[in-house]
């Protein structure tokens, strides 16, 4: 919604702004707790993996659950937030001057931009796999933040609930 061009920019870097500091208050803490629980998961498994011929059975599920988790946070920290100040610095100066072209095309670039990191269809529309029918578009649409999240948590469940076993340590 915030990139339609019916919105002035000023209000879409307005909302923006005030997204993204919201944002801030609820996905870190979410990202760390998960983080944290699979590496609680992960350790646990380890350290029993020799007692228990299930708990060796689910560490690989929750070690790659684990990588998945911490690929997510890599992404986050490493592509996200640098994107996120640098709307939040072209919202300041559109806030600050409304008719500010320049700021106003590089916001609407980095939220199209955003969005494609963050939700999917980035790495590969330039590749033309859309030609491929549905398996094209489920690579299209899978290559986010959100599918690295989905496949973490995923992972992790079919790893403790694939055989019905309940790990007690």
């Amino acid at each position: 919604m915030l990139q339609l061009r019916d919105i002035p920019a000023h209000h879409a870097g307005t909302m923006t702004a005030y997204l993204l500091h919201n944002s801030e208050k609820f996905f870190p803490p979410l990202n760390g707790a998960c983080t944290l629980t699979n590496l609680v998961l992960t350790i646990t498994a380890y350290l029993h993996r020799n007692d228990s011929s299930l708990a060796a059975s689910k560490l690989p599920w929750l070690g790659a659950s684990l990588a998945l988790n911490l690929a997510t946070t890599a992404w986050a920290l490493g592509i996200m937030v640098p994107m996120n100040k640098a709307m939040a610095r072209h919202a300041g100066s559109l806030q600050a001057n409304n008719a500010d072209e320049k700021s106003e095309k590089e916001l609407r670039r980095l939220q199209a931009r955003w969005q494609k990191l963050n939700y999917g269809m980035s790495s590969f529309d330039w590749c033309g796999f859309d030609l491929l029918g549905m398996v094209g578009l489920t690579l299209w649409v899978l290559t986010g933040r959100a599918f690295i999240m989905i496949a973490s948590s995923v992972t992790a469940l079919y790893g403790l609930l694939e055989d019905g076993a309940v790990l007690r340590v």
